[in-house]
């Protein structure tokens, strides 16, 4: 039995939320830029609504391209993982052609 197991059902559903979570961080961003510096009251006001918004936008960037990179190394690491299963199941197959073989030929 195996002391090291890899849920690759797993791995694809955190591949779906890192995706919808960069979704979500770009619909936030372009609703941030809706809103003006000018639209909101008084000028002081305004500026720290500007302030603010240019802060998160900033924020959100960064937690964006976090994202990216995690999305990134989880695309390469299941694609490890896919290629480890793949070879190990190619060995079986021959494995088994070679036990049918020798069984064959009554070695």
């Amino acid at each position: 039995m195996p002391d090291f197991t890899v849920d690759i059902g797993g791995l694809e559903a955190l591949q779906k939320n890192l995706n919808r979570t960069k979704e979500n961080i770009d619909g936030a961003t372009k609703k941030l830029d809706v809103l003006g510096p000018d639209s909101i009251g008084s000028d002081e006001l305004d500026e720290a609504c500007a302030d603010f918004r240019e802060d998160w936008e900033e924020g959100l960037e960064e937690i964006k391209e976090a994202v990216e990179q995690i999305a990134e190394g989880l695309d390469k690491a299941m694609q490890s993982y896919h290629e480890v299963e793949e070879g190990i199941r190619e060995n079986l197959r021959k494995m088994a052609e070679q036990t049918a073989d020798l069984k064959a030929n009554n070695v």
